[in-house]
């Protein structure tokens, strides 16, 4: 990190002088903490033995201060990117003509069936990342907009109502630079029978930059995981990740990427994980909540490297093997304790790849230290076999020495026959950014 993007001197220096107004660079130090923080990533299901946590940038600055900045951003109006997903079949659907001032007074509370976060695509709003996605919050009577890859700062803040003729009302809390406290703006809006998926459209606002950013569709996100930000059950439809960057070099600064993957499932799925190195789909008769006790699962991981053999468990580079997928696959037939079939080659969205699959030895027994039963670590970051599991691994080679780890991964044979019909349809929908 250059001095010029020190955030703590940046933001110290401007608070000491108390100024007036916020500097460029303050505030872009700022967003870049707030908005382009990673999450924490828990342990890899079955790999007890390794923690993986990303590290968060730290945030030093006050609430007063966030709150101030947040109020000095300057908002575009954009028109939103094209959507994604099932299109909603009529749902809950509010009737009426479009609403005139006489009928856009505040009424009720927002229903409850809109009071959730719902995540679309990226919105053309200053102080977001430049790729990514876009989160809103409808409460019983208020509403936000906040970066979906895990910004705490918000935008657009209003109340939030239904007017007598069903449209949504929001009316602006605080100035902007565009808009005005009390500006009013009312949306049609329908949802679909799972109520999983929201769509928006503008009668009329007060305030361009939210009549902007509001239009089109919303997925409901409703992760399994309270530390996550993933979608969770999905209807059938094509969807969007939003934080794992399969192009990002080891060890570079991260940043999210809305729709680095782009995917497509029938009913029945979840996206049950979405972190900057790693994305989960699983079928939802899974618990979702518990993902020690999955059976089955489509994990992706980004830029794997071959796990050093000498060192089992230790989560530390094999020395002389190169991070490509013909020398990844070559070096695989060669761990101990791993038996894999010949390899198969495979095209996903125009990329290259090899296909196995993956057991391990029945005479194998060495173990981690902390007591698993016999199990090989063989590729980093997390990725081992032990007991009955099956494991089909596809490594993808994106261009540019990035690749892509997609793994199909099921306790036992009886389930992997099964699953990897159901699986392969999904990754081979896969869209790459």
């Amino acid at each position: 990190m250059t001095t010029d993007r020190d955030f703590d001197r940046i933001a110290g220096a401007w608070l000491a002088t108390s100024p007036d107004e916020v500097p460029d660079r303050a505030i872009a130090a700022i967003l870049q903490a707030v908005d382009m923080t990673p999450q924490v990533r828990p342990r890899w299901r079955w790999l007890t033995w390794r923690s993986t946590t990303m590290n968060r940038i730290p945030l030093a600055i006050g609430a007063a201060a966030v709150v101030a900045i947040a109020g000095a951003v300057v908002f575009f109006r954009s028109n939103p990117g094209p959507t994604v997903g099932s299109s909603p079949s009529p749902g809950v659907t509010p009737s009426g003509s479009p609403s005139s001032p006489s009928s856009a007074a505040a009424g009720g509370p927002v229903p409850s069936e809109l009071r959730a976060s719902w995540m679309g695509e990226h919105r053309g709003l200053t102080g977001l990342a430049p790729e990514a996605g876009t989160v809103i919050t409808l409460n019983q009577s208020s509403f936000d907009l906040a970066q979906s890859a895990g910004s705490s700062v918000k935008y657009l803040e209003s109340s939030a109502s239904i007017t007598s003729d069903g449209r949504l009302r929001l009316e602006l809390t605080f100035n902007t630079a565009d808009c005005d406290t009390g500006d009013v703006g009312t949306y049609a809006w329908t949802i679909s029978p799972s109520r999983r998926i929201l769509t928006i459209t503008e009668d009329r606002d007060d305030c361009p930059s939210r009549g902007g950013a509001l239009e089109g569709v919303w997925w409901l996100m409703d992760c399994p995981l309270s530390e996550d930000n993933c979608l969770g059950a999905v209807d059938p439809g094509t969807y969007k990740s939003q934080f794992i960057t399969p192009r990002l070099d080891p060890g570079a600064p991260w940043s999210p990427v809305f729709g680095a993957i782009t995917y497509t499932v029938p009913d029945g799925w979840a996206n049950a994980g979405d972190w900057p190195e790693t994305f989960d789909l699983v079928p939802v008769s899974e618990p979702l909540h518990d993902a020690a006790n999955w059976s089955r699962a489509i994990n992706l991981t980004t830029q794997p490297s071959a796990m050093n053999q000498d060192k089992p468990c230790s989560d530390t580079v094999q020395p002389g093997v190169t991070r490509s997928v013909d020398a990844l696959v070559t070096w695989l037939r060669t761990v101990p304790g791993l038996v894999t079939t010949t390899p198969n080659a495979i095209s996903i969205d125009g990329h290259p790849g090899q296909s196995l699959d993956i057991r391990i030895d029945p005479a194998w027994k060495k173990k981690c230290a902390d007591g698993t039963g016999p199990i090989v670590t063989y590729m980093m970051p997390g990725t081992a076999v032990m007991g009955t599991e099956r494991e089909r691994l596809i490594l993808l080679d994106l261009g540019d020495g990035d690749v892509l780890q997609i793994l199909v991964w099921t306790r036992d044979q009886a389930a992997f026959d099964a699953f990897l019909p159901e699986a392969m349809p999904v990754i081979e929908s896969f869209r790459f950014k």
